[in-house]
């Protein structure tokens, strides 16, 4: 029973995620007006559509991730981890990892480039914070998906002997 408890906790937890992910994208427009108004007393209509519009960007990769991630947490649930699905979408959500780098180094020079306010704001931190995290999961799913390869082929070695 403990066996699978924590495979399907997880995999709720994954379909949460992306639920939220998704309403919060959907909202993006709504909550960066508000945001700007409240913090900054702007109401610039075009400064909105731009940081939205970085934001989907962003989002793309993102999303893609969780959803591999969630095809993940199917395969534990079924008791099937060590397939070659499991090693496709570990390198699925590296790339996606590795891509959503150059989005946001991307997306944070062209608002330093576009819109003068964006200069002023110090954003090196968060984006040397991002730029580590996005390394290391990319780097991490690209050696699990290895190790994966490495563990189906003695798993086959061994049915085949059997």
């Amino acid at each position: 029973m403990k066996n699978n408890f924590i495979p399907k906790v997880l995999n709720i937890i994954v379909i949460l995620g992306i639920s939220i992910t998704c309403i919060f994208y959907l909202a993006n427009p709504l909550i960066i007006k508000a945001f700007l108004k409240n913090h900054y007393s702007m109401t610039n209509h075009e400064l909105v559509v731009t940081i939205s519009t970085c934001l989907y960007l962003l989002g793309v990769p993102y999303i893609m991730a969780l959803f591999k991630l969630k095809k993940l947490c199917d395969l534990v649930v079924k008791n099937n981890p060590f397939s070659i699905e499991s090693v496709k979408s570990l390198k699925i959500i590296s790339m996606c990892s590795f891509m959503e780098l150059l989005l946001i180094i991307g997306c944070e020079k062209y608002l330093d480039y576009s819109i003068a306010g964006f200069k002023n704001i110090p954003l090196g931190l968060p984006i040397a914070a991002l730029t580590i995290i996005c390394l290391t999961i990319g780097f991490l799913c690209i050696v699990l998906s290895q190790l994966f390869e490495i563990a189906i082929k003695i798993k086959e070695e061994n049915d085949e002997t059997i």
